[in-house]
């Protein structure tokens, strides 16, 4: 459970590119389609008014608005959950990242009662990630490295299969966007699981090898 001790802010990216940022406090804030919105997302897959995160005493919580328009955090279906520092959420084609810049965490039962939490700064108290990068493994590119230097990026081809890499603060997790072909971790299947990578780890995408390694 994260309690937000920071202005928490979302960011929105379309393909792996960043679109725009938003900071708020405390209260609702609605995404979707409809200019009306805190956050509005010009996208046809999105509904004019797809989802509400409710920012409350420390604590963020998201649920979809309307049937048809589904969402998932961190490849999850979710009808309704609690939103943690660097959840990713999906919104149709778009991707929205939670984060808030300081956090501690706690039992829901002392959220709930309105402890004070301590403030603790995230920054300085945890260990630097180190970089993540894949290596080429076959094709006429192999042994090209591709440094993930984005939050999120995304691998594969529309309508062969596209995986999902996103980097949180306690390494990297790969997911599935669009689960069509074969998109494997170390040869099973990826399927509906959000994996965390280990170092040599092998990404498989159709008749492509990534071995993924820390640096």
């Amino acid at each position: 459970m994260t309690l937000l001790n920071a202005m928490p802010k979302l960011t929105v990216y379309f393909k792996d590119k960043e679109i725009e940022s938003f900071t708020f406090g405390e209260g609702m804030v609605r995404i979707g389609r409809d200019e009306t919105n805190d956050v509005t997302i010009d996208s046809l897959a999105i509904a004019p008014v797809h989802a509400v995160i409710t920012l409350r005493n420390g604590i963020a919580t998201i649920r979809p608005l309307q049937e048809g328009f589904p969402l998932a955090v961190n490849g999850e279906n979710t009808k309704e959950g609690v939103l943690n520092h660097n959840d990713m959420i999906a919104l149709g084609k778009h991707h929205v990242l939670f984060t808030s810049t300081a956090a501690v965490f706690k039992p829901f039962a002392e959220a709930i009662a309105n402890e004070p939490p301590p403030v603790v700064p995230l920054f300085g108290i945890e260990p630097e990630l180190p970089n993540g990068n894949f290596q080429i493994m076959d094709g006429e590119n192999i042994g090209k490295i591709i440094p993930i230097k984005k939050t999120m990026v995304q691998l594969g081809r529309p309508g062969q299969g596209i995986v999902v890499v996103t980097r949180k603060k306690d390494g990297y997790f790969v997911s599935t966007l669009e689960n069509k072909g074969k998109l494997t971790v170390n040869g099973e299947p990826i399927e509906n699981q959000i994996i965390k990578l280990s170092d040599n780890d092998v990404l498989g995408i159709n008749d492509k090898s990534l071995q993924f390694f820390l640096s």
